[in-house]
């Protein structure tokens, strides 16, 4: 194998160069005696053939990876199946599976080595392990956790094998794997119906545009009261975060424009609120009393910021966890090796090991989102500076956490002693709601039936007592993930023109590369989020396919080839479905008279912007890989009607006239196959 392109060690560590002995093997697979670990004194700590890699060097601290091939900790691997194993993470070290932090190269081991226990233990060498269906079946024994990364792992592996030189499981052995283990996230997390769904996002976006018009006037107005708190503190901000009490400058008490001792008072918050022309922003989102005063503001500021990260995770199937964590740089755009862009958003992955350069694909609309957010963590930022009771590190002053608390000294919620967490903690999204009544209408969040007839065909075993008829949709953060993934696969869900076209750009840059594996991007994405992305986007063709066999849809052709179509889902379970899916013979994809289940080539017409090669016109005959959605018929019959009225402006001697008839045409078809059938 040539290792001309191999980029070397990437290992964030000052031990790590160019020059030094372990950047980059001089054969493949590495010679035992090659060094793995050097020191700064250029002592070898570890080589390629040692039973235990000692990796504390390049984190500081006590890490290690165990072969199982000899003596010391960990489970016994055989001889035969630990040189594979090595191979693997001298793979993901120096090869396509670069990694840059040794944290994150122990949990890939830890997380794939106890198939190489199970293999070994079984007798077997785990590149024939695809022979052995009983020995996959065995692996859910030796996995209590880390189950979801396994496949990943695997899923990759299998990517490379060419280049590898070696297969642990194929298509058929993955899919089996991946249909015993317990591990599946989606299957107990419900899917929004797409009108709450929409709903929700909706009013998301119009408080984001809100805040964003008004952006210049809340600024002013913010900045002119921590100069009024500032001089009524005799001129230290500082000495405001104790409580000014009397001396505020807006209490109701006060007359506006009153003087005392170089202290000046405004009077009621309301008056300065409608003078910067906040006043109707302010009561529309937030309650603006008079008792609430100037703490409306800050209130007002948390609602944007936790919008914002709503909004972010709707649209980029992060973890709440991980979209606590961004900072105001975390937006970038890509440009790919087809010159398309990717928009992306970096930050700190939490579901395994602190990853500071994990990349999620996102929807260009989040940018909005991110710019809203941080021109709240840059207000807040201003009292921060002068608050007494913290202490914020370069890094916090010039690229802030985005959710950020309230430092307002006027916000009973201004830290007043040193905090000790790095992160805000967030609140659950329901509470978000409750604490924000503006935000939703709870009348537009009432689950109808059609709404919980979506809900329960999208998730497995979803809870009725929560779930039900007439009660309040229950938000929750993870909902938003796994919503998200569903729509980006399943576009025909989402009606609504504005959405459809976010969901659009995430949903084509996500199936290229966390479906695809597409051209490597410069910065590594998050492979928890891809392995996630996987596992929905099987479900998802498994979840057409079935509702294929109901009344709904039909062939052009009549029922016969209808159900040869479908000949591949008869007498299937859904694992069984999940295995055909992942084996690629369930092929499917939503067109706009219902579906196309063509196993060749994609249609060089789509079967979206152009329906004619569907239906056929003239001689040609409706496509037999055609399926026809009964619940679009109105649809179909606004097209038609479309159709006509372009016919009417469009010469008859030109090409545009001659496509406007052809699909004029499939769509009569299409309508005289749905009325009659």
């Amino acid at each position: 194998m040539s290792l001309i392109s191999v980029p070397g060690l990437q290992i964030q560590s000052p031990l790590i160069t160019p020059e030094a002995e372990n950047f980059k093997p001089e054969t493949w697979p590495p010679k035992p005696d090659f060094p793995v670990i050097i020191d700064a004194y250029d002592n070898v700590v570890s080589r390629y053939g040692d039973v235990r890699w000692d990796l504390s060097l390049w984190v500081g601290h006590t890490l290690s990876m165990h072969f199982g091939d000899g003596p010391g900790q960990g489970k016994h691997v055989s001889s035969a199946n630990a040189q594979i194993l090595r191979q693997i993470v001298a793979w993901w070290l120096w090869k396509e599976g670069v990694i840059r932090s040794a944290k994150a190269l122990v949990y890939r081991f830890e997380t794939i080595k106890p198939l190489f226990v199970a293999c070994s233990d079984a007798g077997i060498l785990v590149t024939e392990l695809y022979k052995y269906p009983k020995v996959i079946e065995s692996i859910v024994n030796y996995y209590k956790k880390r189950a979801s990364r396994l496949i990943d792992s695997l899923h990759s592996l299998l990517v490379a094998k060419e280049r590898l030189g070696f297969l642990i499981l194929d298509e058929k052995g993955i899919a089996l794997l991946n249909s015993l283990l317990s591990c599946d996230e989606s299957t107990q997390t419900a899917y929004i119906p797409t009108r709450i769904w929409s709903y929700q996002i909706l009013r998301l976006r119009e408080c984001l545009d809100d805040f964003l018009m008004h952006q210049d006037k809340i600024e002013s107005c913010y900045r002119f009261c921590l100069s009024a708190y500032t001089r009524n503190a005799g001129g230290n901000l500082s000495d405001a975060f104790g409580g000014l009490e009397v001396n505020a400058p807006f209490r109701k008490s006060r007359v506006q424009g009153k003087r005392t001792s170089g202290k000046v008072f405004y009077g009621s918050f309301l008056n300065t609120a409608k003078e910067f022309g906040i006043c109707d922003l302010l009561n529309r989102w937030v309650e603006l009393t008079e008792s609430k005063g100037i703490r409306a503001i800050s209130t007002y500021l948390s609602l944007v910021s936790n919008v914002g990260l709503a909004y972010i995770l709707n649209f980029s199937l992060m973890r709440i966890e991980e979209g606590s964590k961004l900072r105001a740089d975390c937006y970038e755009i890509e440009r790919d090796q087809l010159g398309d862009d990717v928009h992306m958003l970096k930050g700190v992955t939490t579901k395994t090991i602190e990853d500071t350069d994990a990349r999620w694909i996102v929807s260009p609309t989040a940018e909005l989102a991110v710019n809203a957010m941080k021109a709240v963590a840059m207000l807040r930022l201003q009292a921060a500076k002068e608050n007494p009771f913290v202490t914020l590190s370069r890094e916090d002053i010039e690229n802030p956490i985005l959710q950020s608390v309230p430092h307002e000294p006027w916000s009973a919620k201004a830290p007043k002693s040193q905090p000790i967490k790095k992160y805000k903690k967030i609140r659950s999204y329901s509470d978000i709601s409750n604490l924000w009544p503006k935000l939703f209408d709870d009348k537009e969040m009432i689950i109808t039936e059609s709404d919980l007839e979506l809900a329960n065909r999208m998730t497995y075993g979803l809870d009725p007592e929560k779930f039900a008829v007439g009660k309040v949709w229950p938000l929750a953060w993870h909902q938003l993930r796994r919503t998200g993934a569903v729509n980006m696969l399943a576009s025909g869900l989402v009606t609504e023109s504005a959405l459809q076209y976010q969901l659009k750009h995430a949903s084509r840059a996500m199936s290229q590369y966390y479906g695809k594996n597409y051209y490597r991007l410069k910065e590594p994405l998050s492979d928890e989020t891809r392995a996630y992305y996987l596992r929905e986007m099987y479900r998802s063709m498994v979840r057409e396919f079935q509702g294929l066999q109901s009344d709904q849809y039909i062939s052009p052709h009549g029922e016969k080839r209808k159900q040869q179509i479908l000949s591949e889902i008869s007498d299937k379970d859904h694992n069984q479905l999940l295995s055909a899916a992942k084996l690629g013979r369930l092929n499917y994809r939503q067109t706009f008279l219902g579906g196309c289940a063509n196993s060749g080539p994609p249609c060089p017409l789509g079967g979206i912007s152009n329906i004619s090669s569907c239906m056929g016109f003239g001689s040609h005959n409706p496509c037999t890989s055609a399926i026809l959605d009964c619940s679009k018929l109105p649809i179909i019959k606004k097209l038609r009607e479309l159709i006509l009225s372009q016919l009417q402006n469009v010469d008859t001697e030109s090409l545009q006239h001659e496509s406007l008839l052809a699909q004029l045409e499939s769509a009569e078809r299409a309508i005289n196959v749905l009325e009659n059938t």
